[in-house]
This record gives C-alpha cells, structure tokens and sequence, in this order.
C-alpha cells in the first residue's frame, strides 16, 4: 500500500537540484580588465579621524579615470561607525602607473577594522593585496 506521506517524500526527495548561479558582486562592471593592485597601505589616528593612505597600481594595458577609494570603519563589535571616499591623486591612472590616496573618515574615534574598496565610473574596481606581508596585520 502506498501511502500520501510516502508520496510526498518521493517527490521531495527526487526532485532535481539546481546549482546556484556563479557568485557575483554587485556593481562591478569591469570583469574584463585586471584588477587593481593595493602596494601600500597604512593608517593613523587624529582625535575622531580615522586616516587611510596608501598606493594603487594599474596593471591593466587602459588607463583608468576618476579612481575613487572608499573607507567603511567599524567598531568592537562589527558595526558600521562611518565612512569616507577620495579622489586618487591622480586623475587619470595610466596603465602600469602608481598613484598615492588618502582618506579621512570624521567622527570615527574607535575604529576595530575598516574595509577598502575601489570604484571608477560604471562601479566597483576589483582589486588584489599586493602589500609587503606582515604589514599592518589586523586591518584591510
């Protein structure tokens, strides 16, 4: 005998399963290109300003233009206390050229980590960790 119970199990459990599709970040419209390379990176502290500098290469064989980092800085316990963006310093990043930024995030007194990214026109500007090891562990 062939119950509705034993019925519903065999259409549940041979029921086809579907890969997710690929993971992808929102907003990056430049999958075709390398991704930026982070050389340098540091940070310090003045009163409630929480101050990122470092330097980006473009590996890439195109120039990028109007190169903005943004700083998100959270606290102990992970949560959102502010964030800032910048211009690099140059404003139009030739391919293979270096370029320092610097940003300044108000209001931030207690900063456990903060988060870095890149953005240009048409959204977000992957990158890779190209820094010196055991430089300043704990925060990226």
């Amino acid at each position: 005998m062939f119950s509705m119970g034993a019925a519903v199990a065999f259409v549940v459990t041979g029921a086809t399963v579907r890969r997710a599709a690929p993971y992808r970040t929102a907003g990056i419209s430049h999958p075709e290109r390398p991704p930026l390379e982070l050389v340098a990176l540091e940070h310090d502290r003045d009163g409630d300003r929480f101050i990122v500098r470092g330097m980006v290469r473009n590996p890439a064989t195109a120039a990028v233009d109007g190169l903005v980092v943004a700083v998100s800085v959270f606290d102990r316990d992970g949560d959102l206390i502010g964030s800032g963006d910048a211009a690099v310093e140059a404003s139009r990043l030739a391919a293979g050229a270096e370029t320092p930024f610097v940003v300044i995030v108000s209001g931030a007194g207690d900063v456990e980590r903060y988060h870095l990214s890149f953005r240009a026109a048409g959204g977000t500007m992957p990158h890779l960790d190209r820094r010196a090891r055991g430089v300043l562990a704990g925060m990226s």
